[in-house]
Formats: structure tokens, C-alpha cells, sequence
């Protein structure tokens, strides 16, 4: 027996928080919760005192990529990257401490050109000097976007003629010469990159896991396609994690074929994922209207349409959950076509078919999504990242669509579901609450306890776990998070929409970790 004496009590529900409350756990389920003086601790209870702290339900990432940053933790990480300058000097240090050999691939992730002082992409010209002789694929944050330099461009085979892939866009200089950027292209480059060995998957599994235990992280759906992101994202390293007790996460996986594998409280398989378009970032959102920085486009469909049409008819047949990615307001606009061309042919009520991001949906799209029972599965630390006035949003869309743009405060007043991920960027969900709660719009902000539910009764709802865990309620799975301070002090919400300060404030958020992370009724993380 357990006894959580809390501070602040924010129990995902989404009602006002509770001060000085009591948790008592047993075995792995909440035996009770309530006022302090009301609950009656059993003798010889391990107290857990969490006065002056804010106790939460474990957090749900609903959208991640959960194996795949795993196992890019031993790649070049660059998101800390301020300059070009500086991804180069990674590249070389990488390369040289590494001691990689000439021809072998080397792989960074995470670089932003909002965060570089020259606001641009990284090309093939920048890379060349650092790594004449080693191929190297450098992804940008949103992984809709890839940089490879001139070694790289011809192991893949990538000219000049090289026409661009469905979907996709190999940018070209002046002269017609590839400049090594590519744009929802990473199937050109995929099959050319050796394969991480299984053992390799399996150890990014353990290292995904220790980094969400310590940001009080107790759930997540990995979101990854296995037809564009190559096998290291596959379910096959969940399956033998699973089966060998080696998963100490609750996990549901994605696949992006038809299949449904109802699993047990550790792992589920088989909502089917299907794109439409790509990122704002990497202009390949798909857009009604043009980018407010490049009028030449309007992003790019990035799926095929008649499989998705295909795909999604045989899943709804089969009972299954759909997921579709859709960030412009086109993208929103075809992703519920499809869900409701599949609606019409057979009704069914509670389908939870879920939009991801849906970014920029347009008003009719809005209250037309709310009639067909549509979950949108957002992610609030990309408005934190880049939803500010002369961020990267406000270049890309500009100020119209910005200010329409992850509508929350709309939606919940509607009466959406609306579970809460951070698709690894970053995957941080407390960083992902502060977001929400500090919207740069402020009429789509919303309350602590809204964005609190939105990381953990919504992500077990959109998962159909919600009557066993994703709240600290009588008789849920005893998964807790625990932080440091009050959560609804001065210091969690801005006081100030100053650049610097709210860069400052970031900052700490970021850095911030749980204090105790209990799983299952376990201690798995303590500060």
C-alpha cells in the first residue's frame, strides 16, 4: 500500500484541482482519492509526501514516434543548433569522435531553420566541406524535410534528371542541380541507408522509455508509418518487448495497413495511419490559398488518393480506427472526406476516427468534423515552438490563417475530443501543457486542467482505455506524475509575451523534469 500526500491535485478530468489530497494505491490500482483529513491511510502505507508539488495523472503522448527516437538518441542531435555554423561544426565533431569510417552514413536529426541565424536550409554546399567522404542525411525537426550533402545525393542516385517522387519535392538551384534538400522525398534516400539491427531497436525502446519515465510520461501512441520511415519503425520491436516483459511503457502502435490487435494494458496495435499532406515548415502543408512566404505553392499532397480511399473503406469494414495526418485547411478538408465517404456507406457511432494535427481547418470544416464525431489529435507544443507573431507559422501562413490556427479553446467549447501529442518536437508533455495553457493566440488558450486532460483522460480515450486509466480516479491503473511547484503559480503561466521572456520561460519548461513517476503502482523515476 501507497499513500500520495499532494500539494496540488489535478486528476485529468478536467475539474478544478484539489489541494491537499490523498491518493492510497494498491497493487497497481487507485484505491482511493479525496480531501487529506477524509481518507484514513492504513498503517505500515509507504507515504509518498508530495506537499508543495502538483501530482497528475501519468502523461499520455498521443502522437509521437516514439521507436524512432529511440533509436536516433546515437544519432548527430541538432536541435539545439543556433547557425548553420554550428550544425557543421557537429558533423565534424560527430564524424571525428565517432570515428566513422570513410563511406559509412551518418545520420542528424532535429535542426530547425527558425532557430538559425540565417533562417534558411542547410544544403548540400554547406555540408560538402565538413564530409567529403562520408554520406550524410541531416532531417529536419518537423521529418518532412531532409538534407543530404553532394556524397549523399549520389549514393542515392539523385541528379539533376531525377524527377521529383509522388508527393514529393527535390529542390533544385538556379541551374537545375539538386541543392540536397528534399521535401517528403525520404524514400529516395530510405533504401540506401543500412538498416539499425534488432538489438539496435530494442535498446531504443529502453532508452525512449527511461526519457518518458522522467518526464512523468506513462503512456504513448507511436505514429509512425513503416512504408515511408523505413523498418526501424516498425511494430516487430514492440512485439518482442512485449512478449519478453521488456515494455515498461503503456504503448499503442500505428500500423499503415489494415489490422486491429486489441493487445492488453501494455500494448495495442493497429490504428491505420494514412498522410494527405506534409508540414508547414517544410511547405508541404496542403493549403487552399498560397504561402504567405511562396506564393509558387501551395504544399503538396503527399499521399495517394485512391489507396487512401482504398484503405480506409477496408478498416471501417473491419470496425477498425483510422488516423489520418492533415495540417492545412485542404489537408483537413480531404481527410474528412474520406471519413465521411466512409460513414456514408455504413453509419457507425463511436468510430473515433482521429485527424492529426488538424491544424487549419477551415470553419465549415470545423463544425463538419464535430458532426461526424471526428477526434482531433493535436499537438500544442508546435504553437509554443512556432505559433508566435514573427515565428515560423506567422512567415509561412501569415497572419489570417495564424490567428485561426489550433483553434483549442473553439474546439473544446465545441465539445471535440481532443487528445494531446507532441509528435517528438519535442517530446516533452509537460512542455506540450505550458503551450496550451500560454497559446500565443489568446482566445484559443485554455485552462491547466483542460491541457492536463487533454495529455491523459483524452489520450486513454482516444485509445478506448478510458475506463482504466488516464485519471486518478477510484479504481484506475496507479500511473502518477509528480512535479516540482504548484502548476498554477505565476511561474507556469506567462506573464509576459516579450520575445525574450517567453524564449526564457521555454527554456525552463524544457529543462524541467518529474520529481516521481509511478507506473503501474511502481516507482520508475524519482529526481
Amino acid at each position: 500500500m501507497k499513500a500520495v500526500l499532494c500539494g496540488c491535485l489535478v486528476d485529468g478530468t478536467g475539474r478544478p484541482a484539489l489541494d491537499d489530497a490523498t491518493i492510497l494505491i494498491e497493487g497497481n490500482k487507485i484505491t482511493a482519492v479525496g480531501d487529506r483529513k477524509k481518507i484514513r491511510i492504513p498503517d505500515g502505507a509507504e507515504i509518498i509526501d508530495a506537499t508543495g508539488k502538483t501530482v497528475l495523472p501519468g502523461l499520455i503522448d498521443s502522437h509521437t514516434h516514439f521507436l524512432g527516437m529511440g533509436y536516433a538518441l546515437t544519432h548527430l542531435q541538432l536541435i539545439d543548433a543556433k547557425s548553420i555554423g554550428e550544425i557543421t561544426e557537429g558533423l565534424r565533431h560527430y564524424i571525428k569522435s565517432r570515428r566513422i569510417a570513410k563511406g559509412n552514413w551518418v545520420q542528424g536529426r532535429q535542426w530547425d531553420d527558425q532557430n538559425l541565424e540565417e533562417r534558411r536550409y542547410p544544403t548540400r554546399h554547406d555540408l560538402d566541406e565538413v564530409s567529403p567522404d562520408n554520406p550524410v542525411a541531416l532531417t529536419r525537426i518537423c521529418a518532412h524535410m531532409i538534407t543530404l550533402n553532394t556524397c549523399a545525393l549520389e549514393a542515392c542516385g539523385i541528379t539533376r534528371d531525377t524527377p521529383n517522387p509522388p508527393g514529393g519535392v527535390i529542390d533544385k538551384d538556379e541551374h537545375g542541380e539538386p541543392t540536397g534538400v528534399l521535401r517528403d522525398a525520404r524514400g529516395l534516400v530510405t533504401p540506401h541507408i543500412p538498416p539499425p539491427t534488432h538489438e539496435e531497436l530494442r535498446q531504443g525502446i529502453r532508452d525512449a522509455v527511461a526519457l518518458a519515465h522522467s518526464l512523468g510520461c506513462t503512456g504513448i501512441t507511436d505514429c509512425s508509418r513503416p512504408d515511408e520511415s523505413a523498418p526501424h519503425l516498425s511494430t516487430k520491436p514492440y512485439v518482442d518487448a512485449h512478449s519478453e516483459k521488456d515494455l515498461h511503457l503503456r504503448c499503442h502502435v500505428m500500423t499503415w495497413y489494415p489490422r486491429e490487435w486489441s493487445g492488453d494494458q501494455w500494448l495495442t496495435l493497429g490504428t491505420l495511419k494514412i498522410g494527405i499532406d506534409g508540414s508547414a515548415g517544410a511547405q508541404t502543408a496542403l493549403m487552399f490559398e498560397p504561402y504567405a512566404n511562396n506564393p509558387s505553392t501551395r504544399g503538396v499532397y503527399v499521399g495517394d488518393q485512391d489507396r487512401n480511399k482504398k484503405v480506409v473503406a477496408e478498416q471501417h469494414a473491419k470496425m477498425g480506427q483510422v488516423a489520418i495526418h492533415a495540417i492545412g485547411d485542404r489537408a483537413c478538408s480531404e481527410a474528412l472526406d474520406r471519413i465521411e465517404e466512409a460513414l456514408k456507406t455504413k453509419p457507425r457511432p463511436d468510430h473515433r476516427y482521429r485527424i492529426e494535427h488538424f491544424e487549419y481547418p477551415v470553419d465549415a470544416d470545423i463544425e463538419r468534423a464535430k458532426r461526424l464525431g471526428v477526434v482531433a489529435s493535436m499537438q500544442p507544443n508546435f504553437v509554443g515552438e512556432w505559433g508566435w507573431p514573427g515565428g515560423m507559422y506567422d512567415s509561412r501562413v501569415g497572419p489570417e490563417r495564424l490567428a485561426r490556427g489550433n483553434p483549442y479553446r473553439r474546439l473544446l467549447d465545441l465539445g471535440f475530443h481532443m487528445p494531446f501529442g507532441s509528435d517528438g518536437m519535442p517530446f516533452h508533455p509537460l512542455y506540450g501543457i505550458w503551450s496550451a495553457v500560454n497559446h500565443p493566440q489568446p482566445k484559443s488558450r485554455i485552462t491547466l486542467e483542460e491541457a492536463v486532460r487533454g495529455f491523459t483522460l483524452e489520450g486513454a480515450y482516444a485509445t478506448r482505455e478510458e475506463a482504466t486509466k488516464g485519471s486518478i480516479e477510484q479504481g484506475k491503473l496507479a500511473d502518477i506524475a509528480i512535479f516540482d511547484g504548484d502548476l498554477r503559480g505565476d511561474w507556469f503561466k506567462l506573464k509576459s509575451t516579450d520575445p525574450k521572456a517567453v524564449e526564457w520561460n521555454k527554456t525552463e519548461i524544457k529543462r524541467k523534469r518529474a520529481w516521481l513517476t509511478i507506473l503501474d503502482g511502481g516507482v520508475v523515476y524519482k529526481a
